[in-house]
């Protein structure tokens, strides 16, 4: 015999089935989550890889300097 608790989610009164979610059901808790990120930003945010790439070789040559990409995307 299997006996499932409900309890009722403090932010909407649903019914749910408790799980270590201190009293909310899952769509509330879902609500509350925000995802967000810390490192990697300036590559979501200004120039891409292949403008900061070119810029390298703009400022190499303007110092003398023959530089090259090391490959391009095989992808």
């Amino acid at each position: 015999m299997v006996l499932m608790m409900e309890s009722v989610c403090k932010t909407c009164q649903q019914t749910y089935e408790p799980a270590r979610r201190s009293g909310e059901c899952f769509k509330c808790h879902v609500k509350g989550v925000t995802i967000g990120y810390t490192y990697g930003k300036e590559n979501f945010h200004g120039p891409t890889i292949k403008e900061r790439q070119e810029q390298q070789v703009r400022d190499a040559a303007a110092n003398g300097v023959k530089a090259e990409p090391v490959g391009t995307r095989w992808v």
